[in-house]
C-alpha cells in the first residue's frame, strides 16, 4: 500500500520516457510525497486502481482520500506535491494557462516513442497512437 499521505503515482513501467521521468520526479521528491508505481504492479497495491489497459492510456494519480486524478490535472496534482515543482502547479492555475494543461499533456503523450528515443531509453512499448 502507498505511504500515509502520499500521492500514488502510477507511470507505465515498460515505457522509457516513462520510467525517466520516474526518476526524475524520485530525485525531486526530497520529502518523499510521491509513491511511484509502475502501472504492472497497480493491481498489487491499489485494489481499487483502474484496468491495467485503462491505466495505460494516461497517467493516474491517487491522493490519500482515494480519489483519482487523470492526464494534465494528473501531473498538475504531482507538480503541487514536490516543492521543487509548486511554481509550475501555481502556473498552471493561473487563466489562460490552465487551459494549456491538458493539450500540452495529450502531445507529451502522444509523443513519448519520440521523447524515450531522444533521451536514449528504450522506447515505449504500449502501442503508438494513431495519427
Amino acid at each position: 500500500m502507498p505511504r500515509a499521505g502520499a500521492l500514488a503515482v502510477l507511470y507505465d513501467g515498460d515505457c522509457g520516457f516513462c520510467s525517466r521521468t520516474a526518476e526524475v520526479l524520485r530525485r525531486l521528491d526530497g520529502d518523499r510525497r510521491l509513491d511511484l508505481i509502475p502501472v504492472q504492479r497497480a493491481h498489487l497495491v491499489l485494489p481499487d486502481a483502474p484496468p491495467e489497459t485503462r491505466l495505460l492510456e494516461t497517467i493516474h494519480v491517487r491522493d490519500a482520500g482515494g480519489a483519482w486524478t487523470t492526464g494534465g490535472a494528473a501531473w498538475v496534482r504531482i507538480a503541487g506535491a514536490v516543492p521543487w515543482l509548486s511554481p509550475l502547479s501555481l502556473v498552471a492555475g493561473l487563466p489562460l494557462f490552465d487551459r494549456l494543461v491538458e493539450p500540452v499533456y495529450r502531445l507529451v503523450a502522444r509523443n513519448r516513442h519520440l521523447l524515450s528515443r531522444v533521451l536514449g531509453a528504450e522506447a515505449c512499448r504500449f502501442p503508438r497512437p494513431p495519427s
